[in-house]
């Protein structure tokens, strides 16, 4: 069986979780004997192609030069056509929601991948996410037509079942993975003094709500919040860090996977007080690398920490500083989590993922 995945997560990522979890697929069902998949990318400057064994040329990664992002998109959706008008495929993945290739599949199959619900529930709360509301309709057709839709946690089929009208059975859920190796830890009684804050930090990731929260206790205990990609801090970000004079308690670092997995390590524990997650992915980094989790109560966080994590409610203050007060004052309760939090991360694995996502394909080919 032949597998198509489109150009467009490769297109607009260099790093994030959906570009990796479709080099992930790729890279997984190219390691099996009967299946191949390739991806309609002529450059990109993808971090995760070629960790997955998939050839690349890359654009102008180290300058940032007006228009380039555009330039990459456009020329790899003229090669994802032109791939379409071949018809050399049984299977088709779009890898996120602009729907160009309707046209062009000739009576062949696709599969979709929801990754959350984030646009249909909170564009009306956020100027940024009402701004692009075309993904909306976008996403609805493709849900559709698709032969078949992989949603990430059952919390996220439930809403696409609920908000898109959706039989559900045609809608598949199917975990991440972890793609950092299991590490144990050695810093369990003695880690560095930060708390870990992971990737992006707008809207709904609650990251405002979290320097208010822990202003307080980061000052009282002598130790910082630090912050790993997700870019520079904005303006308003800046702003609100200069008026809680919390720049000796805050810290920003750029990051790849070997850094990562060694910032995962030393940290007093991981945060993710997000108001929604379609999975959360750095949850499962952080059960890797034996960081204990403090995490949302909410959407699929619970489905995916299970009892390995401190649950904390978002739009609590309170809740917010008492868990992280007890990662800081209680080393044999991060020693459990960091327990709890591998034996969690065994329910979940990239090779689950692609062979389940592979029975799915069979089932519309």
């Amino acid at each position: 069986m032949n597998i198509l995945y489109d150009h467009q997560t490769f297109s607009l990522q260099t790093y994030g979780g959906i570009s990796r979890y479709h080099a992930e697929l790729i890279g997984g069902i190219n390691r099996t004997t009967n299946d191949h998949a390739s991806a309609s990318v002529l450059i990109s400057n993808n971090e995760y192609l070629e960790e997955n064994g998939v050839n690349i040329m890359s654009f102008l990664p180290d300058y940032q030069v007006k228009g380039k992002g555009k330039f990459i998109y456009s020329v790899n959706q003229y090669y994802s056509i032109k791939r379409l008008k071949l018809n050399r495929f049984d299977v088709f993945h779009a890898t996120y929601y602009d729907n160009y290739f309707l046209p062009y599949l000739k009576g062949k199959p696709y599969v979709v991948t929801f990754h959350d619900m984030i646009y249909e529930k909170f564009s009306h709360q956020y100027a940024d996410l009402a701004k692009d509301l075309n993904i909306v309709s976008n996403k609805k057709r493709l849900a559709e037509q698709a032969a078949k839709i992989i949603a990430v946690s059952q919390h996220t089929k439930n809403d696409i079942v609920e908000l898109l009208n959706i039989d559900p059975h045609k809608v598949s859920v199917i975990y991440h993975g972890s793609s950092l190796s299991i590490k144990k830890n050695d810093f369990v009684n003695e880690p560095c003094k930060y708390i870990l804050y992971v990737g992006n930090r707008h809207m709904y990731k609650n990251f405002i709500g979290l320097l208010n929260s822990l202003n307080y206790l980061l000052k009282k205990y002598n130790i910082k919040l630090l912050c790993a990609g997700g870019g520079f801090f904005t303006k308003e970000e800046k702003s609100l860090i200069n008026s809680l004079n919390m720049y000796d308690n805050i810290e920003h670092c750029n990051i790849n996977d070997e850094s990562l997995q060694t910032i995962y390590q030393r940290a007093i524990g991981f945060i993710f007080p997000s108001f929604y997650e379609g999975f959360g992915i750095p949850i499962l980094e952080a059960f890797a690398c034996g960081c204990p989790c403090v995490v949302s109560n909410v959407s699929s966080l619970p489905e995916v920490a299970g009892d390995a994590a401190l649950y904390i409610d978002p739009k609590s203050p309170e809740s917010i500083r008492d868990a992280v007060e007890q990662l800081i004052t209680k080393p044999e309760l991060r020693s459990t989590l960091i327990q709890r939090g591998y034996k969690q991360l065994s329910k979940f694995s990239w090779a689950r993922a692609v062979n389940e996502t592979l029975i799915v394909y069979q089932s519309i080919a």
